[in-house]
């Protein structure tokens, strides 16, 4: 038994010979050789080479009748002849059928339900002719394999259908011209061409296997279809579900073939029984056909549109409450799959290449400083993207076919965080060629700074911070500085004027409302030092880079920034003032007076900020003001490093620090700040600072408290505080003393034992407190102590601060 398995393939019977045309000299490629046996039923089949040649291996011996089948042409049937086992018979086939001529079929023949090829009906004409070409695509001459190149893509277009949205692309090689495989015709004669399970719904395409099984043909009807007015050199077969296959999903379409040479060209198809919601996302799909130079045919492109439904309620108002009256479906986006082929070839010939849809656009700009060369062009969604060549000009092929969303941006644009420009392009296959003008350099400045800031014809200054090894420096504060001229009476004061802000993680900085044409000083300030440029500003945008470390400011020229002697350690102060609603407060004078050095005066600009640097750490007193609000002075202490102090100014109360503020990068809540604000301002009826407590050195600090007006200092067997001015009343209508409450770091200290008020005695040592302060009557108690303690504070307050 072995021995005869080994020994069949040699015993093989063989058909093979050359085909060519009545003059016996030209070759016929890519003609279907058929060999069927005596029944009729098709045994083999074949496609002759770029020679004309076939090689036909039988299953068996008998006798066999080779048809020649040439697409365009009447089929040539041979005599039958006589194969012997493990015969080989070579044959010489002069290829003689006449041309079919489909332009005379008439497209109003009536419909045929199960077609057959042997019909006669006109309608069976062309889809013979189709069917040779289907039949080509899947059969291999003798030759070496073609080699075909293609992509498979998966994309998302929204819910009009109208533009993509998002792509994925994925490109395979192999030696094979079948890119495009659909699932056997056997699932779907069953199931149906839409299949919904729990994982999705599947919509699947025919091959062309499926469309030449007799399975396909027996499940609809055909007819045929005139063309559309701009293809009327093409004729259609349309098909459709017979009428017991109308409860199914199945598929509907027209297969159109090519009136002159019978070549068929593209299958068109859409989906039957499916919901009405997705009609006007129109499920279907397209096959096309591309016959090679060599003879072979291929599917060359594929598709297939299946709509993405999603649920959305459905809800009506009643007595002005909105009721959910029940849910809808609604077609979210509509997603494509497909794919095309790029490349087929053999060895070193190509007998295919698909250039594509061309995308060109030509970026144009109005502005020296908005230059399109280099500009970046992406399409949304997708992986696909080109830059402009020094004439503007993009050029991004091959695309695949279909409207995107461009998106444009230059390197100034990425640099100011702006977004892209953005475009409704569509890849074509014309050379058609869009324009687009970029923003000019005003409106963009427009767009990314406030626009308050640039209202007076300002620019921006941008740039990097670097160390001197050329590493990003991050939170580096970054402050522009020049000075302006202000008459006040005979005299012509100069005030200096900042604004500025700190560098993100790649060390990049950027400062809108920079005047132009002036003097600047650019400074930079960090923990570990500092450093400073000078410069101009002469258009809308300009770049600095600052390098630690490094400065290039003469002399003269920090004399007129007036930014002082440098400090060590020295601090960065940021004031940021706000009015009682929370809104940025701009054009406020701001004074400020360090612990040593010169005073130091700088106006806040639009968004009601200003930066100081090179302060010295401290105790400063900032004094602010504006037309329209009331002027005042507050108290903050800042450390090396970063400090931000946020003001609040109103119109008819003194400016108070904000309940919170930043020092050196920490949140905190300076209590010190809030004593010295009111100690400035005179708001507390006596004020002892600390300096105070060491001048008079006190035992202990209620000591201090003797030479207060309207107080009396009791001392008998514990010390207590009451008022002069009134007394406590009682319900019976007799008065009693009138304690004054005590406070300690904002907090109430409860009456002492027995006692009717706090004792004294025990508050912290003299060493250890900062200030004291006496608020003699209710009057002048800060709000935000009013709301606690008992009815003893309506005689007044002493607040004591610690150290």
């Amino acid at each position: 038994m072995l021995a005869l398995i080994a020994a069949s393939p040699a015993m093989a019977q063989t058909v093979r010979g050359s085909v060519v045309l009545p003059d016996s000299v030209t070759p016929v490629q890519g003609a279907i050789v058929v060999a069927s046996d005596v029944r009729g039923a098709t045994a083999v089949r074949g496609l002759t080479s770029a020679r004309g040649e076939f090689s036909l291996r039988l299953p068996s011996e008998g006798r066999y009748t080779l048809t020649i089948l040439r697409i365009g042409f009447r089929p040539t049937i041979l005599p039958p002849i006589v194969i012997g086992a493990g015969a080989t018979e070579t044959l010489r086939v002069v290829f003689a059928g006449a041309a079919v001529t489909l332009a005379a079929v008439n497209v109003r023949e009536r419909e045929t339900c199960r077609v057959g090829a042997d019909t006669g009906l006109a309608v069976a004409r062309v889809w013979e002719e189709a069917r040779k070409a289907m039949l080509s695509s899947q059969l291999n001459t003798g030759d070496a394999p073609l080699v075909a190149e293609w992509i498979e893509y998966d994309r998302t277009l929204d819910s009009a259908a109208r533009y993509v949205r998002q792509q994925s692309i994925r490109t395979t090689r192999n030696a094979t011209t079948h890119a495009f495989v659909s699932a056997p015709i056997e699932r779907l004669d069953s199931a149906g061409y839409v299949v919904a399970d729990s994982t999705g719904t599947t919509y699947y395409l025919p091959d062309a296997e499926v469309l030449l099984s007799p399975m396909f043909a027996a499940a609809h009807c055909f007819r045929l279809k005139a063309p559309p007015a701009s293809a009327g050199d093409l004729i259609g077969v349309a098909f459709w579900p017979a009428r017991d296959r109308r409860d199914i999903r199945e598929i509907e379409g027209t297969i159109w073939v090519d009136r002159k040479t019978a070549e068929l060209r593209t299958l068109e198809l859409g989906y039957t029984n499916l919901p009405a919601v997705v009609d006007a996302s129109h499920p279907g799909g397209s096959v096309e056909f591309l016959r090679l130079s060599d003879g072979n045919w291929l599917i060359n492109r594929w598709s297939v549109r299946m709509p993405q439904l999603g649920v959305m309620a459905r809800s009506t108002a009643v007595a002005g409450r909105a009721m959910v009256a029940g849910n809808r479906a609604v077609v979210r986006a509509t997603q494509v799959t497909g794919g095309e082929i790029n490349r087929v070839s053999r060895r070193d010939s190509v007998f295919y290449e698909w250039q594509g849809p061309h995308l060109r656009l030509q970026i144009q700009s109005d502005d020296s400083i908005m230059r399109p060369a280099g500009a970046t062009l992406a399409l949304e969604g997708t992986d696909y993207a080109a830059r402009a060549n020094d004439a503007g000009g993009v050029d991004l092929s091959p695309v695949l076919a279909g409207r995107y969303r461009a998106k444009i941006h230059t390197a100034l644009m990425d640099s100011l965080g702006m977004p892209a420009v953005e475009h409704d392009v569509e890849a074509r296959d014309d050379a058609r060629v869009d324009t687009l003008r970029l923003p000019r350099a005003r409106d963009l400045l427009a767009i990314v700074c406030p626009r308050d800031s640039v209202s007076r014809g300002e620019g921006m200054l941008r740039g990097r911070v670097v160390d001197q090894r050329g590493g990003a420096l991050r939170q580096a504060a970054v402050i522009v500085t020049w000075q302006t001229n202000t008459i006040a009476g005979d005299l012509i004061a100069r005030t200096e004027r900042s604004i500025g802000s700190y560098s993100d993680e790649a060390g990049g900085w950027r400062v809108c409302g920079v005047p132009r044409n002036i003097p600047l000083v650019v400074s930079v300030s960090v923990d570990s030092g500092s450093a400073a440029r000078a410069t101009t500003l002469t258009s809308d945008f300009a770049s600095l880079d600052l390098e630690l470390g490094k400065s290039t400011v003469t002399s003269a020229e920090k004399a007129i920034a007036a930014t002082g002697a440098v400090v060590k350690q020295a601090a960065v102060l940021e004031v940021a003032v706000f009015n009682l609603s929370g809104a940025p407060v701009p054009d406020v004078r701001v004074d400020v007076q360090p612990p040593s050095g010169p005073a130091r005066t700088v106006v806040t600009g639009p968004t009601g900020r200003a930066l100081i640097p090179q302060i010295a750490p401290g105790l400063l007193k900032v004094r602010a003001r504006r037309i329209g609000y009331k002027e005042g002075q507050v108290a903050v202490t800042v450390e090396a490093g970063r400090n931000t102090v946020p003001i609040l100014l109103g119109e008819s109360s003194a400016p108070t620090l904000d309940t919170m503020r930043v020092i050196g990068g920490r949140r905190t809540v300076a209590r010190h700040d809030e004593f010295e604000t009111r100690r400035l301002n005179h708001e507390a009826t006596v004020s002892y600072a600390r300096e105070d407590i060491v001048k008079r050195n006190p035992v202990d600090i209620w000591q201090m408290l003797y030479a207060v007006p309207s107080l009396r200092v009791i001392d008998t067997g514990g010390v207590t505080v009451e008022s002069t001015r009134s007394r406590r009343m009682l319900p019976d209508g007799s008065t009693v003393a009138c304690y004054l409450a005590v406070m300690v770091d904002g907090m109430i200290m409860t009456p002492s034992g027995n006692m009717a008020s706090f004792d004294l005695r025990q508050l912290p040592r003299p060493e250890e407190i900062h200030g004291v302060e006496v608020f003699a009557g209710p009057a002048s108690i800060p709000l935000q102590y009013s709301g606690v303690g008992g009815s003893g504070k309506w005689c007044g307050l002493i607040a004591v601060w610690t150290r």
